[in-house]
């Protein structure tokens, strides 16, 4: 059976891409990578911090953003990483989400986010965190000037392109921090990458049964195991992961 084609869900950013982010040579080429991402795909800003390194969390030093300097030295001078909403969601969540689902729980994040806003960096925002093969964290925020620019049918193809190219970066990242070495791509059965892949296109489990003629239980049951060999909480990260090492 062939597989689908994941790149009709996906923002049409060049088909070298993420050839690109594997053969950047340091953060520098990453940075300017960075910025032709933002341009293309109408992102406002677009930012990735490496959580799992402790320089980032205390003055996040280790990741690439196209905020401007003002807002990265008032972000660095005032420590706001302690209290960034976004941040603490991103340590506690597995998905991608919205900043318009963030229940802000004090005064100090509330200041966050009102500093941000009076930047004018954006008016909606949506974070992905990632974990990388061995458990590394990390942390990609697009924002838009556009209020619901990746809320309601825009949600899953922004969620899928850039939980793409967020695991590439990531996995980059990762590497470069000196945290390990690049490890082999893990082996995936014909179902489960049939599976991922029909899931990466946007269709629900009672679809991908349909299409292949198996149960929906078996259909979650290989979404499960394929997960598992990826080292990814969720699906979504593992049909990124699986694209990257060229599985689907």
């Amino acid at each position: 059976m062939m597989i689908p084609n994941l790149q009709n869900t996906l923002l049409p950013l060049g088909d070298t891409l993420l050839e690109r982010i594997e053969a950047c040579q340091n953060i520098s080429t990453m940075q300017a990578l960075a910025f032709e991402i933002r341009d293309r795909s109408g992102a406002t800003h677009l930012t990735y911090h490496f959580l799992s390194n402790p320089l980032v969390r205390e003055s996040g030093e280790l990741g690439v953003t196209t905020y401007p300097l003002s807002w990265q030295q008032l972000y660095i001078d005032k420590n706001l990483v302690r209290s960034d909403p976004v941040v603490r969601m991103a340590l506690t969540s597995a998905l991608p989400f919205l900043w318009s689902e963030i229940k802000i729980l004090s005064l100090k994040e509330k200041r966050v986010m009102q500093l941000f806003s009076e930047q004018n960096l954006g008016k909606d925002g949506m974070s992905i965190p990632l974990r990388g093969l061995r458990g590394e964290l990390g942390l990609l925020t697009v924002t838009s000037q556009n209020i619901n620019e990746f809320g309601q049918n825009r949600r899953r193809m922004y969620a899928a392109t850039f939980s793409q190219i967020g695991s590439y970066i990531h996995e980059w990242f990762a590497n470069y921090g000196g945290r390990r070495d690049p490890l082999p791509p893990p082996r995936l059965s014909a179902r489960e990458r049939e599976c991922l892949a029909y899931y990466g296109e946007g269709l629900m489990t009672q679809e991908v049964s349909y299409r292949l003629n198996i149960s929906e239980a078996t259909v979650r049951l290989y979404l499960a195991t394929a997960r598992h060999k990826l080292h990814s909480q969720t699906t979504c990260g593992a049909v990124a992961k699986a694209i990257k090492f060229g599985l689907i």
